[in-house]
């Protein structure tokens, strides 16, 4: 590859998590919905929880993660995701996952599937509470 080559080509982002977009809603008293759009992966995974950590610590009782616009979760996301379901039962929430429909995100559930895992939660179901998760009270 000559200089001339590698001048054309584009320059990568000096902030791996740019590839990651966040944004926190609350739709109902006590539901806080955060839409995820882009991928989760090595990068981009503390953010996601550092931002969800927030809303379970909050007065919230109802989480839920919309990843109804991410094109990649990987297994650091996963990981992030099994920690956050955790973490809101230890603080008596109720946690979801909205998956979506990216092959991506669907094809690592149904290898890991988690309970927490609700399609449509993030579409109108915000208001009417969901069953909790077997095996919390």
């Amino acid at each position: 590859m000559t200089a001339a080559h590698i001048a054309r080509l584009p320059a990568l982002p000096s902030d791996p998590t740019g590839m990651l977009r966040l944004r926190v809603g609350h739709p109902a008293p006590g539901t806080a919905v955060v839409e995820v759009s882009g991928e989760v992966d090595l990068a981009t995974a503390p953010r996601l929880a550092e931002v969800v950590e927030a809303r379970l610590r909050s007065t919230v009782s109802l989480v839920i993660v919309d990843l109804r616009r991410t094109t990649f979760l990987g297994v650091a996301g996963l990981r992030v995701l099994i920690r956050l379901k955790l973490l809101a039962a230890g603080a008596d929430k109720d946690f979801y996952v909205d998956p979506g429909t990216a092959p991506t995100v669907r094809r690592l559930f149904s290898l890991f599937p988690l309970d927490c895992v609700r399609s449509g939660a993030a579409e109108g179901l915000t208001e009417i509470p969901l069953p909790r998760p077997a095996g919390t009270a």
